[in-house]
């Protein structure tokens, strides 16, 4: 076999392949005897059915499976040989002409490889990085106290609908098509302060018209509340009439040794004192996450500009398109592309790092990523990252198990490695920042 390079340009290459009756003859006569050994064919016993039956049964089709399986194996092996980095996989060139496996025992191929741009970067301290660092006031301290105080607290019943109260209602509609819902649980906390106004002294049995629309912005609450898909609630009248039922609120636990045993566990903290300053470094840590996650951001892109990778676009749009199994169409590709470019410019420069500077992820790095994710995990959906040390490592440890998990965390940390190197080899400039503001900055990122 016989394999060719010729360069189109500086990112795109056409591999020829030719393939010779010599290359593959072995393999598709030792398969046909295998085939004729396990063969159960009407009229003969087994293992005993001519060669010339199962060629013309099946020699056709082992011959390709054989020349594909040639063909691809020395293409990975041309790649490997000759170093190429390549992006996605070669694929058939558009204008290869078609085989006749019937006629043809010498066959030529050609593939349209896209090779990966040279990384040319200088990190120093001439490139400047911004830093985002939150400053936690008092009232965010106190806030997070209500929260865990609204969290042990417990339900207790109101006559009448106040702030922050928890209210089951029967939404009805008079009309044709109309929609109902049965005992849904409406938050005043959620409701904009203009449309709480609406509610707010309305007892057990009272009605009011009410736009549900209004009451919550958010398509995703208002779809939950309705008890309808995201789909549906387009389709829905958003005029009801509300009638009151149930009316509770949270009373807030008390502020007590109990209190802080319950959050912490026993004699952990035992002071109001030490309690205001274990939720500030609560906080703290929360915030320093979020900025660490802005500092990677600014990272990338700082670093994307400079390089400024060209990218076989062509190519990589074809690609993707192929091995998406119709899960995508052209023009989804198209818009999907710019983000997908730039994830792929950025393992470039990661891998280029990683390389250059030496680089490895060891299993204490793994450990400390895994511990991270965790800790992120609970406060996305417990609103807190309170566990102890020994839980949290149990934790994570049993993510490294999961191979899948495992692999992400890998890159996670290869990340991680990469942010830290550039860290300490930029100049690093401390931007202090509100909560809000660092909170929109992630969203642009």
């Amino acid at each position: 076999m016989n394999i060719a390079r010729a360069d189109i340009d500086a990112l795109n290459a056409m591999l020829t392949v030719k393939v010779e009756k010599a290359d593959y003859e072995t393999g598709v006569e030792a398969t046909l005897r295998d085939y004729r050994r396990k063969a159960q064919i009407p009229g003969f016993r087994p293992g005993m059915v001519p060669m010339g039956v199962i060629k013309k049964m099946y020699q056709k089709s082992i011959t390709a499976d054989e020349v594909f399986k040639k063909v691809s194996e020395g293409i990975s092996q041309y790649i490997k040989d000759n170093q190429l980095h390549v992006l996605g996989e070669p694929l058939p060139n558009k204008d290869t002409q078609s085989i006749d496996f019937d006629t043809q025992t010498d066959f030529e191929f050609t593939y349209d490889v896209a090779l990966a741009p040279a990384v040319q970067l200088n990190i120093s301290k001439q490139i400047t990085v911004p830093y985002y660092t939150v400053s936690v006031t008092d009232d965010e301290v106190q806030q997070r106290i209500n929260a865990y105080r609204r969290y042990y607290g417990k339900m207790v019943p109101l006559e009448k609908i106040e702030k922050n109260a928890l209210v089951r209602v029967d939404l009805t509609q008079h009309k044709e098509n109309a929609h109902s819902v049965k005992a849904a649980l409406l938050s005043l906390m959620v409701i904009p302060e203009a449309e709480q106004e609406t509610l707010l002294g309305l007892a057990v049995g009272n009605t009011v018209e009410v736009n549900v629309r209004k009451l919550l912005t958010n398509d995703a609450d208002c779809a939950a509340f309705l008890s309808v898909t995201k789909e549906r609630l387009a389709t829905i009248d958003p005029v009801f009439t509300l009638t009151i039922g149930e009316i509770t609120s949270v009373e807030l636990a008390e502020i007590s040794q109990s209190f802080f045993d319950d959050l912490y566990g026993k004699d952990v903290v035992t002071s109001e004192e030490a309690f205001a300053d274990r939720v500030k470094s609560e906080l703290h840590s929360e915030a320093a996450g979020k900025s660490e996650r802005r500092f990677a951001a600014d990272v990338r892109s700082t670093l994307m500009e400079r390089a400024s990778l060209k990218l076989p676009e062509a190519f990589l749009k074809r690609w993707l398109l192929l091995t998406s199994d119709g899960k995508m169409t052209e023009d989804e590709v198209e818009k999907d592309f710019p983000s997908l470019a730039d994830s792929l410019r950025w393992q470039l420069i990661t891998e280029h790092i990683l390389k250059q500077e030496n680089i490895e992820v060891t299993e204490d790095d793994l450990l400390t990523v895994a511990k991270q994710t965790v800790l992120q995990r609970l406060t996305m959906y417990y609103g807190t990252n309170n566990i102890s040390e020994d839980r949290l490592t149990e934790f994570a440890r049993a993510m490294l198990n999961r191979s899948e998990e495992r692999d992400s965390l890998a890159k996670h940390a290869a990340q991680h490695q990469v942010i830290a190197y550039i860290r300490g080899a930029v100049t690093v400039e401390q931007k202090e920042v509100s909560h809000e503001q660092l909170k929109g900055m992630l969203a642009e990122a």
